[in-house]
């Protein structure tokens, strides 16, 4: 978690709190050692956030009760999980959860600065929303490795090549070096949408097939459309549009 987040996540976890907390309970929560919590204590104090400490016994840290938080500022990260969200609640026909997070959404998105909103946006549009797997290929899918997810996830946000640890769907395994332009999510399967370096040409990756992933964090590419790249998104109808 970057120091900016952790600040924000930080003063949302007093705002919820009834009761104080201790520099020992902040630590152990956002899994930092108590000089960084010093530190963190100290920078939001300096942005004015209102933290008061009662001494003694059941004592400890608290916001005033008066303090109100500035509008919520998602990270890039956040935002796209939300938006995803939304869009698979449409997809799959839970249609009151989607319909009553789309104005959540579009508040989220209308709230943040110019900026960071240009940047979700621009991850957002190279996600491709399909129609739900067929039954048997649903069946056949296997857990995705959280630590593989985060890595793609991450390579692809940022425009950084990845190496991954493959297996194909004969079971053979091979290593490549990709560049992920996009995501295609047809629950439940999800797949990486990416420029195969080894064979010079677009291919996409099953998430459960990946064994391995390993961001390439020097390498980075200009990030394309994945609708220009797989024609087939486009000449069988595969997007699911909002």
């Amino acid at each position: 978690m970057k120091r900016s987040e952790r600040l924000h996540a930080v003063t949302e976890y007093l705002r919820r709190r009834r009761t104080p907390v201790t520099v020992a309970d902040l630590a152990r929560h956002f899994e930092v050692d108590e000089r960084t919590v010093f530190r963190d204590l100290a920078s939001l104090r300096e942005q004015q956030v209102p933290i008061v400490g009662e001494p003694g016994r059941g004592g400890g840290l608290q916001l005033h009760r008066d303090y109100q938080m500035p509008p919520l500022a998602l990270s890039v990260d956040e935002a796209v999980s939300l938006w995803l969200s939304y869009r698979l609640a449409a997809v799959l026909g839970t249609l009151a959860a989607g319909t009553a997070l789309a104005p959540a959404v579009d508040k989220v998105l209308g709230s943040v600065p110019r900026e960071r909103r240009a940047a979700i946006l621009g991850v957002i549009e190279r996600i491709v929303v399909a129609r739900p797997a067929k039954r048997e290929m649903a069946d056949a899918a296997a857990p995705i490795a959280a630590a593989v997810y985060r890595t793609c996830e991450r390579a692809f946000i940022d425009g950084r090549a990845l190496g991954l640890e493959y297996v194909d769907r004969n079971g053979a395994a091979t290593e490549r070096v990709v560049e992920p332009h996009g995501l295609l999510v047809s629950p439940p399967l999800w797949y990486l949408l990416a420029h195969d370096r080894l064979r010079g040409e677009p291919r996409m990756f099953r998430f459960d097939r990946i064994r391995g992933a390993t961001l390439r964090a020097d390498e980075r590419f200009e990030p394309r459309d994945p609708r220009l790249m797989f024609a087939e998104i486009t000449a069988y109808a595969l997007e699911v549009k909002e």
